[in-house]
């Protein structure tokens, strides 16, 4: 892209001095301070008398009160910059960061609460202030949260005081790519030109020039150098000196292959990197994830063991052999384990040739018929939950045999393994239960078990099972 006769209303629309996203941040954070130091200070009509503890009465101290809303509201703002919640694209994203901004918040009055146990000063807190303060605070938070990503967002569009004006520096097949990828995840970007490498690497020629003057006159805030894999260190040492004449910031686009990924940077020490893939359940969420799985699972054992018992009767009446069905299936990070299912079948495959069910398959029982399509055939899968080897949510294990077959047919299938298999799964409940006999229809299915993975939270596990009570009513492809 380069500047051109017919961008001279752009050229104009540049030269507006911007905003600095650093002192933007800034801003916000000290907004959102001053909206938890008000909350406490609009609180303190609600402040109740305090009992001491000889017995007398006093009257909550006003100063002290505002005086912990004003610190506590420091604190807080600390713990959001720590975790990144003012950067810009975080700001910009309110869903997004929302659980992660009220945790902060609700983790930081807790020890707030607790310190003041510890230190004996509970007597000069109001308990009535206190739950005002906290509550108007998370309102305040969240719904500040919203106002100020719209706000952003205004100013951030093309010609705002917020948009960032960009050069690119690299082979146009290179620049084309990034550039590109930077404008649509992200609208407050204006590519102002591009630049070939050789023509800079020195101060005296004419594209070096034409960029000094783009810099003087304030139309460029970064430029991403775009290096190519026959690059050598020596041109690019030398091309990263001469831009350092220039006061913007200048910064090192990826390799089109990581954009590809989605990574983020990171760092180990004080070594950057670029991170394509991240364990989707981690930290706490695999605490959370974990209980659910242990504490609903056995509850559901508990109110379903009846029902279990007529399925395994009614099953060893119907058809001689086994009531249960034991076959291999692949769990988390490629583990095998013995998946448990009331018998529905004449056969017990569990090989190399393993065959999925089709509707009238002459090899289902008449009880396996029904316990296939409400799914009773798959409630002894709470013993593998309780075990450990699946999670009442997740995707649905295949046989073996499916697994190697897909693996080689469609592209990030394996993604399936980083999370536990589930008993139910945010495709199943969004009608791909039951035979998947075109690759598209594994694809379908394989995009709502992605799409899971990466925006697992317990909310959207207690989403998927009302979701499957409902789907188990109104069966569809189950058989």
């Amino acid at each position: 892209m380069s500047l051109t006769t017919t961008d001279e209303m752009d050229e104009v629309r540049r030269k507006r001095r911007g905003i600095s996203r650093d002192v933007c941040s800034d801003i916000v954070a000290a907004v959102v301070a001053t909206l938890i130091t008000a909350a406490g200070a609009a609180a303190t009509p609600f402040a109740t008398i305090v009992t001491l503890p000889d017995g007398f009465l006093q009257e909550p101290n006003t100063v002290v009160l505002m005086s912990a809303g004003f610190l506590t509201s420091l604190i807080y703002v600390e713990a959001l910059r720590q975790g990144g919640y003012f950067r810009f694209d975080q700001m910009l994203d309110p869903w997004g960061t929302l659980r992660g901004v009220v945790w902060r918040f609700g983790l930081i009055l807790l020890s707030f609460i607790a310190a003041c146990y510890s230190l004996g000063l509970t007597q000069l807190l109001s308990r009535g202030w206190l739950i005002v303060w906290a509550v108007l605070s998370a309102i305040l938070i969240i719904i500040s949260r919203f106002i100020i990503a719209r706000v952003l967002k205004r100013l951030s569009a093309a010609g705002g005081l917020l948009c960032r004006r960009l050069v690119f520096v690299g082979a146009p097949a290179r620049t084309n790519t990034i550039a590109g990828k930077a404008s649509m995840t992200e609208a407050s970007v204006d590519i102002v030109r591009s630049f070939d490498p050789s023509g800079l690497q020195s101060p005296s020629t004419k594209e070096f020039m034409q960029l000094q003057k783009l810099v003087e006159d304030g139309m460029v805030d970064d430029i991403v150098v775009c290096p190519q894999g026959d690059d050598d260190d020596k041109s690019m040492a030398n091309l990263l000196d001469q831009l350092r004449r220039l006061p913007v910031h200048v910064s090192l686009g990826p390799n089109p292959l990581w954009l590809q990924r989605g990574g983020r940077v990171d760092a180990i020490g004080d070594v950057p990197t670029y991170v394509v893939q991240r364990r989707p359940i981690s930290g706490w969420d695999t605490f959370t994830k974990a209980v659910e799985d242990r504490v609903l699972g056995f509850l559901m054992l508990l109110a379903l063991l009846p029902v279990m018992l007529i399925c395994a009767i009614a099953v060893k009446l119907d058809s001689k052999g086994p009531v249960f069905f034991v076959q291999r299936r692949q769990g988390m990070a490629g583990d095998v384990f013995p998946i448990i299912k009331f018998r529905s079948m004449k056969v017990m495959e569990d090989g190399d040739d393993v065959q999925q069910a089709t509707k009238d398959d002459d090899r289902i029982t008449k009880v396996g018929g029904f316990l296939r399509k409400t799914s009773l055939d798959e409630l002894p899968q709470l013993f593998n939950v309780l075990k450990g080897e699946m999670s009442l949510v997740g995707p649905r294990p295949h046989a073996l045999k499916h697994d190697e077959y897909y693996s080689a047919l469609i592209k990030d299938y394996a993604a399936r393994h980083r999370v536990k298999p589930g008993m139910t799964g945010w495709a199943q409940v969004n009608g791909f239960r039951g035979e998947t006999n075109e690759p598209e229809k594994m694809e379908q299915r394989l995009r709502y078990d992605l799409e899971y993975i990466e925006n697992w939270s317990l909310w959207f596990d207690l989403r998927v099972l009302i979701k499957t009570v409902k789907a188990v009513a109104k069966p569809e492809n189950a058989y």
